[in-house]
Order: C-alpha cells, then sequence, then structure tokens
C-alpha cells in the first residue's frame, strides 16, 4: 500500500507532497513533490489505489456558526449571531471548529482559526480541490472515513514525541523507515516537505485505526466542518504493522 501527505499552502510554492511505500519489510518514503500545483494534487489523489490512504494538513470546512453568520450579514437585512450567556459576543464559536477545540490539547500549540487567520486562504483552496474531486469521482469524506482525511502535523509530533522535528529525531523513533539519501537531504532542508513527510506517517496510523475518530455526537459536525485525525499517544512504533481494511463507515 502506499500513504500520501499533503502540506497544503495557499499557493503552490509552499505545497508539498510525499508518497510513503509500504510492505512487510518496513516503510520506503520517495523523494518529496516539491511547489504542487492544483493539478498534480488531482493526479495524487485521483491515483490512489483502494488500499491506500492520504493525509492533508489543511481545515476541510469552517466552523457552522461562521457560516451561519456570514449567511446572515449576507441577506437583505443583515443580522449577526446573540451573545453567550456572559453576554459577550460569542467569537469562539464563530473562530474554531468542533475539532479545533478538542485538537487544542494534544497539540504545541491551538489551531489556527480557518475563518479569522490566513489559514482561510489554504482552505479556500481545499475546497476547489475538494470539488473537482467529487466532479472526477472521488467525493471527499470530511470526516476522513475513505481515502482522503484532514491531518496536523504538529500534533501528530507531539503525540510521538518528536520535540525537535527533524529527520534525525524521526529515523531514531522510526528505524523502521528508510529514505534515499538524496530525499533525506530535502526533508532535512524543507519545513514543507518534512510536514508532509508527517502527513503521509498519519495516514498509516489513519488506515490502522490508530487515530482519534468523531464521537456520535460529533459526527454530524464533523461532515461539514471537518475533523483533525491525531494519532494515539505512542502509536509511531506500530505503523511498521499490516494496515487494517479499510473502513466501510
Amino acid at each position: 500500500m502506499r500513504t500520501l501527505g499533503i502540506d497544503l499552502s495557499a499557493s503552490p510554492p509552499r505545497t508539498a507532497a510525499v508518497l510513503i511505500d509500504w510492505s512487510a519489510a518496513g516503510a520506503v518514503a520517495r523523494p518529496p513533490i516539491l511547489g504542487c500545483t492544483d493539478e498534480q494534487l488531482l493526479d495524487l489523489i485521483s491515483g490512489l489505489e483502494e488500499e491506500d490512504q492520504a493525509g492533508v494538513d489543511c481545515p476541510f470546512g469552517w466552523p457552522t456558526a461562521f457560516v451561519a453568520a456570514m449567511a446572515a450579514h449576507a441577506a437583505p437585512h443583515p443580522t449577526w449571531p446573540g451573545r453567550d450567556a456572559d453576554g459577550a459576543d460569542d467569537l469562539r464559536a464563530l473562530r474554531y471548529r468542533r475539532t479545533d477545540l478538542i485538537v487544542a490539547g494534544h497539540a504545541p500549540r491551538h489551531p489556527l482559526s480557518v475563518s479569522f487567520d490566513r489559514l482561510g486562504a489554504v482552505a479556500a483552496r481545499w475546497a476547489r480541490l475538494q470539488a473537482v474531486l467529487a466532479h472526477r469521482g472521488h467525493p471527499v469524506d470530511r470526516t476522513g472515513s475513505g481515502r482522503v482525511a484532514e491531518v496536523y502535523p504538529a500534533a501528530a509530533r507531539m503525540q510521538w514525541g518528536l520535540r525537535l522535528g527533524t529527520v534525525d529525531e524521526l529515523e531514531a523513533a522510526a528505524s523502521w523507515l528508510r529514505m534515499p539519501e538524496a530525499a533525506r537531504r530535502v526533508y532535512a532542508a524543507s519545513r514543507d516537505a518534512y510536514d508532509a513527510l508527517i502527513a503521509a506517517l498519519v495516514a498509516k496510523a489513519i488506515r490502522s485505526r490508530l487515530t482519534t475518530w468523531p464521537t456520535a455526537d460529533d459526527a454530524r459536525l464533523a461532515q461539514i466542518e471537518g475533523w483533525i485525525h491525531v494519532p494515539v499517544s505512542g502509536a509511531l512504533s506500530c505503523l511498521a504493522a499490516p494496515a487494517a481494511a479499510p473502513s466501510s463507515d
């Protein structure tokens, strides 16, 4: 099987993709693809087989409260959401998705707001890619049930104890992971490539059912807002094991 990791940016120059080939002997990370265009990303995702998995570092949606607020503001007679129990504007609900709030406790920093920060430009690019993928017969389930899921490399590194964020540290923790020396130099020099590599490893954790999935209570919001798949603590050492069968959820 293969896993695909994508570190998405608002434009191609800072977008990287990585493919990892998995076998009983371990895993081999291919040289990263830097400066990925939309067509390159669409081809990579469309080319995934049934047993493959992709992890994309990008919000898959916006907070439902924010979407409702924008719709209300666009109406002929604009309105704005009410206040919270303390009488203050409930900006927290507009700023963060349910999954952002859950992941905040498992990451070195709070996820950026897709509605209030520059991250929105990245999400807009992904929204277009999602639409094109659906048109080509490859719809994306925003909960991650399928071949494409949302990931957050910073949270994955924290869960795996990768505090330094270096290739040396990763190789020491995952001795079964191999990469050509030329590729290794790129991973060491490019943060975009390194994050895409982590995203590809998280994709294997997703397929192995070693990440957090939305509960029944969170499923409805996850279908709309997206869901960040965070590896369970210490799961990195388990990734070399055979992956589970694809989910039929």
